[in-house]
């Protein structure tokens, strides 16, 4: 089992008007013949409102009981955009009861309320901007998202945070409603080195200032004084700026993330020189760093007026920006033959306190070949020790003892400073374009994520001297280093070299968080874990190579694997936490861990969320998403599925001409994580071991008098090869006579199954009967019972007395799956078929 370490996670799912609400609320929605009735909004996790429990509270309670070691949340709240076009962009907040109304027990019965955020309620209307509609998981009307929290209830959710003692993140988030549902960082404008660019970031950003907001402290909200219907960008984030002053304050205010085609956008005056400040520093002009640095000052300002100042010994009233991995250390330009430290301007502000970017940056290159592809190929290869960057020769050894997969967590370390985007890169562009799935060109008949291109290839490209900065995982050296522009000159003859002054960023300055990161649960996700699959969205997309299973009548869907999530995660902490490979100058951290978020945990409990599939539009992304709650190598489920009993499943038919040379091989597994010392951490998988089973027939007869090869491929085809279970006898361990399963207490009435091999004593996971009970040697006639489910037991009418042993007659059943979807049955004479070895496995249901 995968133990998983969460220090920091981002609490979603950002919307719903009192997701995060420590009080109960219902709401009605204004319909053609006036309000529907009143529906829950909050408490779906509980039996009835009279518990007074929240989901939010049930969730932070599972998250502080599954995860003691968790110190700090980040409350991720949403506001929506509308166009991908900066100049028509608008950034506002709804609800899905625009006319509708809503009430809360805050204590003393459910009484009316508003849903209120920056002096907007639900009867603001007209004005306020729906939220798109979409049929739900079960194909029934709803909203594409629930909508932005009221302001009073993220009040109340810092405050509880902070009581239970958390760090508190506050994270302004966008989500947009346009076609395709798109990602913040496609909004950007089509005026690139303009004025118009320009004009387009400010009307994006908008002219609230900090003038423009008042606190009301009685009802948790902050007013705003400019034009109510002003939705931008300014005004999303100074008010929450406010609010969190209302709440108490917190830890780290970020002033956004991840709007990478605003970042990018040229001014008038840019040029590939640019201009130099007072000091001489390198600074080009770049309108929406300049309106960050603008609103980072404003966010300062207002905490300090306030009396939050910071403090950066205790880690509060803290502010950043994250920026996308894909261009954290700087910005291709199209035709520019070269890359630009853009974000340098703004990690040089004093009022911006920590370097953040939301660290999605592949860990592995596993293809669906047999060997995982040019990764498997080099696993025993040495890895290169020599100076940066390795020769074309010396790009991809990995330096690896025992069998190549991808399961490993040496080789999942081996890509935090490694590998792709470390060592060598491929041509696809900064954020991994990818295609939609298909056939495996592996030739595995599977359907695959495809790459294309060198990555398709696995055609690796290396950096040359002088170019770290390219290189995103390089935080090491982007920590420690002068930044400079990297590009063409005709001096350079065509190569990309360092040119001009340094910028403004001073080495050991400040601290890195990466405040986004995370895997998917899903095949291959360390392949490319900046992707998601939501079927509603034109961002929806696995990780390269991943596998796509028929799902029925739905199509294909991809793969689950909670496995290489949990241990992404761990290696991940590990490597940073554990091994040694941070690094500190002056007392400052490289890595400033408190406020290294993984992505995500959600305010609804798990397994109401994602089971309520009534209740919520987004639970069908549940299965391959990025959720914490509930990884199944990690968390038992709450409320599991009722164990199965022996009739549940068929049992495997038993044939005369099975032979004498049976199989039977005992199996665990065993996790074995290296560490920079040398030394191995071990963690066993599997509490009682699994078995392989081969059984060889010397012959099937089909002649109808026997029907022996129709009984076993029969049975094959009823179980649609190695996709259902059954139950077999296993040969030769099928029957147990006097087996010991328990002593008397005066008390313990119920005594569980097990079977001895020798001195090890295993669980019996089925049977076909029980024919005896003794105690004391004594067969007992009558005053028990046994139970046919899984795991039987034998139950007493009467607790045996202290002292007196208790055996048992009984057949044992394992729980068995066909381990080959294809079996070979050869007839080498007339209705005489050969049938040399069957293989089975056990499983667990």
């Amino acid at each position: 089992m995968t133990s998983v370490n969460l220090i920091g996670v981002h609490l979603l799912p950002s919307t719903g008007e009192f997701a995060y609400d420590i009080y109960p609320a219902v709401g009605a929605q204004r319909g053609p013949s006036g309000l529907d009735n009143l529906t829950v909004q909050n408490t779906f996790s509980n039996p009835s409102l009279a518990a007074n429990v929240t989901d939010y509270t049930n969730s932070i309670e599972q998250l502080q009981a599954q995860h003691p070691e968790c110190t700090t949340i980040s409350v991720v709240v949403a506001w929506f955009f509308n166009s991908e076009d900066a100049s028509t962009c608008q950034i506002y907040p709804s609800t899905n009861f625009i006319l509708g109304e809503f009430q809360q027990n805050t204590g003393s019965g459910f009484l009316p309320v508003h849903w209120m955020v920056s002096s907007l309620t639900e009867q603001s209307y007209p004005g306020l901007i729906p939220i798109p509609e979409i049929p739900n998981a079960l194909g029934e009307p709803g909203f594409v998202y629930g909508g932005t929290p009221s302001d009073p209830s993220i009040v109340r959710c810092i405050r509880d945070l902070k009581t239970r003692g958390f760090k508190v993140v506050f994270y302004p988030f966008l989500l947009g409603t346009g076609e395709g549902f798109p990602w913040r960082g496609r909004i950007t404008s089509p005026n690139d080195i303009s004025q118009l660019a320009t004009n387009d970031v400010n009307t994006f950003m908008g002219g609230a200032t900090t003038s423009d907001f008042v606190r009301d402290t009685v009802n948790l909200t902050v007013a705003y004084g400019g034009p109510l219907l002003d939705y931008t960008y300014r005004r999303m984030v100074l008010h929450y700026a406010n609010l969190c002053i209302v709440a108490g304050g917190v830890n780290l205010f970020v002033i956004g993330s991840e709007l990478r085609g605003l970042e990018i956008l040229r001014g008038p005056n840019w040029t590939q020189a640019g201009q130099t400040d007072g000091s001489g520093n390198a600074i080009w002009d770049y309108p929406m760093v300049a309106a960050l640095n603008a609103l980072a000052n404003d966010v300062r300002s207002t905490f300090d007026a306030a009396g939050y100042t910071k403090d950066l010994s205790t880690f509060e009233n803290l502010v950043t920006y994250s920026s996308d991995w894909s261009s954290w250390m700087g910005w291709q330009h199209p035709g520019e033959n070269g890359q630009w430290p853009h974000l340098d301007q703004l990690r040089a502000n004093p009022s911006i306190d920590f370097v953040s970017f939301d660290n999605y940056l592949p860990l592995t290159d596993w293809t669906s070949a047999t060997n995982g592809g040019l990764d498997g190929d080099e696993w025993l290869t040495p890895a290169y020790t020599g100076a940066w960057p390795p020769q074309s020769g010396s790009l991809s050894g990995l330096g690896f003892t025992g069998p190549p997969t991808i399961y490993s967590t040496p080789y999942l370390k081996a890509g935090i400073e490694g590998g792709q985007y470390f060592n060598w890169y491929y041509n696809d562009g900064g954020a991994g374009a990818h295609a939609a799935y298909g056939l495996d060109p592996n030739g595995s008949d599977l359907q695959v994520t495809l790459p294309a291109g060198d990555r398709l290839a696995q055609a690796r490209n290396p950096y040359y001297a002088n170019q770290e900065i390219l290189a995103n995982k390089q935080l090491r050296w982007w920590w420690n280093n002068l930044h400079y522009a990297v590009y063409a000159t005709p001096a350079s003859g065509g190569a990309w070299v360092p040119n001009g002054p340094q910028t403004q960023w001073v080495p050991n300055s400040k601290s890195i968080i990466t405040l986004e990161y995370g895997f998917a649960a899903c095949d291959k996700a360390t392949n490319q874990p900046n992707v998601f699959y939501d079927a509603k969205s034109t961002e929806s997309a696995t990780a390269f190579w991943s596998i796509w299973d028929p799902a029925n009548n739905l199509g294909y869907l991809p793969r689950r694997d909670d496995t290489i999530q949990a241990m992404a995660l761990e290696a991940v902490y590990e490597y940073w936490n554990v091994d040694a490979n941070n690094e500190t100058v002056g007392g400052l951290p490289m890595l400033n861990w408190t406020f290294c978020c993984v992505w995500n945990w959600d305010a609804r409990p798990f397994p109401t969320f994602p089971d309520n599939n009534s209740a919520w539009g987004d639970t069908g992304n549940w299965e391959q998403g990025f959720w914490t709650n509930g990884i199944r190598d990690t968390l038992p489920p709450a409320t599991p599925s009722p164990p199965p009993t022996a009739g549940s499943y068929p049992t495997f038919p038993s044939l005369a001409t099975l032979a004498w040379s049976v199989y039977i091989k005992p199996k665990f597994s065993t996790l074995v994580a290296g560490h920079v010392s040398g030394r191995e951490t071990r963690t066993q998988r599997f509490a009682k071991p699994y078995f392989d089973i081969e059984l060889t027939y010397e012959v099937l007869r089909a002649d109808p008098a026997y029907s022996e090869l129709q009984t076993i491929a029969g049975f094959f085809e009823e179980n649609t090869g190695e996709n259902e279970p059954f139950w077999i006898a296993p040969p030769g361990l099928s029957a147990v006579a006097g087996q010991a399963i328990g002593i008397g207490d005066d008390s313990t009435t119920s005594f569980p199954l097990v079977a001895s091999i020798g001195g090890y004593s295993s669980p019996v996971y089925g049977t076909p009967g029980v024919s005896a009970v003794y105690l004391n040697g004594v067969a007992q006639s009558s005053g028990w019972s046994a139970s046919a489910d899984y795991l039987p037991a034998i139950t007493f009418t009467t607790a045996p007395a202290s002292g007196v042993a208790i055996t048992a007659d009984f057949g044992v059943l394992w729980l068995c799956r066909f381990a080959n979807d294809v079996q070979d049955f050869e007839e080498f004479m007339s209705m005489l078929f050969e049938f040399r070895t069957l293989r089975l496995m056990t499983v667990r249901p």
